[in-house]
């Protein structure tokens, strides 16, 4: 009965069942039937029944007209809804297109049969409905590779970018988006407010200032948003009528470790707003909070026995040897460029938003991890573009040249069993240990003033100047 669900040779019986002779009469393998690998014949049959069904389904009537003006934005689809018998039959350029891709993925060492199917199967969904004549949304790829996990849209879209045949999606910001919605959800005045805020930390105010970081930015509206809701709740309207004695008493409510996230956003949304002539005086000006200063104490020698053991592949004991021996912070690591290695001196750049540029100079064996790493990146990724020193699986593939996750990087440390930063602050503070000049501090490591002294003191506690005396 199961053998005429699939009719490919036409005998299937009209109500009755279909009878097998049994023992030595019965039905034996055949290369009519199985070709190559040994499989049975139903399944043979099924690939048959699909090649033939696949041959005669049409084309897709929503193939996109690029001769076709829009009249209107047109809205994201709905791909949710899309069933594998909704297939429509490609057309002479998507196939050709398809078999771009499938060289595209060999010469980046993918398999289009394994590792390159979900991606080879979300641009055929993609060119068998909207076909190839017009450009493919960026949406629809991504939102077509969210459907299962056997679909995949980051190959796509650098393919499709190189062939020019993607339109990008809108450049958004995540942290302002999330800011402006923060800000959307307070009452009605305390929101106009914090949008006036926003606009100030973006540098759109009445007077021109540096625009800080988006995600200070959201950091920022995130802690200062519930202390605007208790004042709201309390029965304030209006920030106006805030008081020193307020700001103080909603701090000081707080536990120790909070009092220090929100303090900071309250005086920078006084200011901002007593700037922009929102409000005639700034309550929050005179209030302070005083802090502990907590000078870096040195790791155990034996949590920094064979750090460097602790990992196995070239990429991870570069970076340890950068943080541990050369002290550069977590947030260089992503932003190292290619360029600014120079082996043949010993010279890695760093660039840091804001200040100077600080130059490390390598020893012998970052050097040769250096040499070792880059070694392997070019044998894993010999046609990639990324101008970034450290690359990923992900990254090397994106032909935008995006920087590695620090997901990534965090991984090496949390192998390690040490945070980046307290393994920074051990190298410096050892430093620090065989020199009293702070100085010196600040060109190695490129440190500010005040964070170079922090060190010497702790190092030295003999060296700190004495108040009493003038």
């Amino acid at each position: 009965m199961k053998e005429t669900e699939i009719d490919v040779s036409g005998i299937a019986l009209v109500g009755g069942d279909q009878l097998w002779f049994g023992r030595e009469f019965a039905l034996r393998r055949s290369d009519r039937y199985l070709s190559g690998r040994s499989q049975g014949r139903l399944r043979v049959k099924q690939r048959r029944f699909r090649a033939v069904s696949l041959a005669r389904r049409p084309t897709s009537p929503h193939v996109i007209d690029p001769a076709q003006l829009e009249l209107f934005p047109t809205p994201l689809r709905d791909w949710s809804r899309l069933h594998p018998e909704d297939e429509y039959a490609l057309t002479p350029e998507a196939k050709a297109l398809l078999s771009d891709f499938s060289d595209y993925l060999r010469e980046q060492e993918v398999d289009p049969r394994f590792a390159g199917s979900g991606s080879l199967r979300t641009l055929r969904v993609l060119t068998a409905q909207l076909g190839v004549e017009a450009h493919i949304r960026e949406e629809d790829v991504n939102v077509i590779a969210t459907l299962s996990g056997h679909h995949n849209g980051r190959r796509v879209v650098c393919f499709l970018r190189q062939r020019a045949l993607l339109k990008p999606r809108p450049v958004t910001n995540a942290e302002l988006v999330r800011a402006r919605k923060l800000a959307d959800s307070l009452p009605g005045p305390f929101a106009d407010a914090a949008h006036i805020w926003i606009d100030v930390l973006l540098g759109q105010g009445s007077r021109s200032n540096p625009a800080l970081a988006s995600g200070t930015i959201y950091v920022y509206v995130q802690n200062a948003a519930p202390i605007l809701r208790t004042w709201a709740a309390s029965g304030a309207t209006d920030l106006r009528q805030i008081t020193r004695e307020d700001i103080e008493t909603v701090i000081l409510d707080l536990p120790h470790f909070r009092r220090h996230s929100v303090h900071p956003p309250l005086r920078s949304l006084f200011r901002a707003l007593r700037r922009e002539r929102k409000i005639f005086r700034d309550p929050a000006r005179s209030v302070s909070i005083p802090q502990a200063v907590r000078l870096p104490v040195p790791l155990p020698s034996d949590r920094l026995k064979g750090i460097l053991g602790k990992v196995d592949d070239i990429r991870s004991q570069f970076i340890v040897a950068l943080v541990a021996i050369h002290a550069l912070a977590h947030d260089d690591l992503p932003s190292l460029l290619l360029n600014d290695l120079d082996r043949a001196r010993g010279h890695l750049r760093v660039r840091r938003r804001g200040s100077l540029d600080h130059i490390v100079y390598l020893n012998e064996l970052t050097t040769e991890l250096a040499t070792a790493w880059l070694r392997e990146r070019h044998r894993r990724w010999p046609r990639t573009t990324n101008p970034h020193l450290l690359v990923s699986r992900v990254s090397a593939a994106d032909e935008a040249g995006p920087k590695i996750s620090t997901e990534v990087t965090k991984t090496v440390f949390e192998r390690v069993g040490i945070s980046a930063s307290r393994l920074r602050q051990d190298r410096i503070y050892d430093e620090a240990r065989h020199t009293a000049d702070p100085v010196h501090l600040i060109h190695v490591f490129g440190l500010a003033t005040s964070t170079a002294m922090k060190y010497v003191m702790a190092a030295h506690p003999d060296k700190q100047p004495d108040p009493i005396q003038p």
